[in-house]
């Protein structure tokens, strides 16, 4: 059997009025546990994000490793590929330039890209805090302290459904737009900001506001969701 039909049973009860058909999201990161619990934290009628296991190995976290683990996933034309990647390994010394022509293949060939800054647990902290509370947390380390703070515990092997409730969704969404307008460096940010949510903007944009838990469907409608 196929890696995408483990994946992806798409159902028989198509929505024949909305003409959609059943929209999946194949997600590869560098992070090893935190993603994939995460995005297991929700689940939204015909809408499916599937986080490919990342191996432990520190030495297949690489970049170049993760989109190799995303090309090797058989897809459907119209399933969504998205890389989650931490820039906290990355952007010194010589390592840039590479990380960079890995970013420009990946969109060449069809591949959204979300960086964090410095990395993923700083999309999580957003789910508690205001963006400027965020922004001098100078590296993973900080920001899984900060993390850890505000919810009295954290260990990333062991998230809890818990701490990220739907409805923290949506203010994690808000927060982190509004902090990557103002984020420096471009396509590869030299200040701290988590693109995750340019992954739920896709997400909630391919589901139906009556698909979605009520706190979701008030974002997909409303004018903030541009």
């Amino acid at each position: 059997m196929s890696l995408i039909k483990t994946l992806k049973p798409r159902p028989l009860n198509r929505d024949t009025d909305s003409l959609r058909d059943d929209r999946l999201f194949i997600v590869a990161c560098d992070d090893t546990y935190a993603p994939k619990q995460y995005f297991n934290f929700f689940r939204l009628p015909r809408v499916q994000v599937c986080v490919i296991e990342t191996p432990e190995d520190e030495n297949r976290c690489h970049a170049i490793d993760v989109l190799q683990r995303l090309e090797d996933v058989e897809h459907e034309e119209e399933d969504e590929r998205w890389m989650l990647l931490d820039t906290d390994h990355y952007v010194n010394g010589p390592h840039i330039k590479a990380f960079s022509r890995i970013i420009k293949e990946a969109k060449e060939k069809g591949i959204s890209v979300a960086l964090s800054k410095p990395c993923f647990e700083l999309w999580l902290l957003l789910h508690h805090v205001d963006k400027d509370a965020v922004t001098e947390l100078d590296n993973a380390k900080a920001v899984e302290k900060s993390l850890r703070d505000w919810l009295g515990e954290y260990n990333k092997t062991s998230l809890k459904r818990e701490h990220f409730p739907v409805e923290t969704v949506v203010k994690a969404y808000l927060q982190a737009r509004n902090l990557d307008k103002t984020v420096k460096g471009g396509v590869i940010p030299q200040t701290n900001t988590s693109r995750v949510f340019r992954l739920w903007e896709a997400i909630i944009s391919n589901t139906l506001p009556s698909q979605l838990p009520p706190e979701l469907a008030v974002l997909r409608i409303s004018k903030r969701f541009k």
